[in-house]
């Protein structure tokens, strides 16, 4: 009996501690993560616009948060992302993009909030 209740105790610490059970690649402390992950985005590229070294460069952000286990609350997709890094100038042309993602989480996740941050170049239609 006691060999029965082993085994799967031991299949579950070992899934646990190889990081195979968490839901994302972010690896994640137990007390604080901050960290920062690159994602893909498909945007136009130098080429694809008419192009000026003066083409300024802006950064757009947008989070979501939960609060013990509780509830959650945010956007943090891209098309929020974007919108926030068009608002000077909504009629530019986002191009040479670069996304990340941010994950902050506290206690376990008692207090956890992500992040999608746009940096990249305004160019003119």
């Amino acid at each position: 009996m006691r060999r029965n209740v082993q085994i799967p105790i031991a299949v579950i610490l070992s899934g646990l501690l190889s990081g195979c059970a968490t839901v994302t690649s972010v690896p994640f402390g137990l007390l604080y993560s901050n960290v920062r992950s690159p994602r893909a985005y498909r945007s136009a590229t130098p080429e694809d616009v008419q192009a000026v070294k003066t083409d300024p460069i802006v950064t757009g952000q947008s989070c979501s948060r939960s609060l013990l286990y509780l509830v959650a609350w945010g956007d943090h997709g891209y098309a929020r992302t974007t919108q926030n890094a068009l608002k000077d100038d909504p009629h530019a042309i986002l191009y040479d993009v670069r996304i990340d993602t941010r994950f902050r989480i506290v206690l376990l996740g008692l207090y956890s909030d992500t992040c999608t941050i746009l940096t990249g170049r305004l160019g003119q239609p």
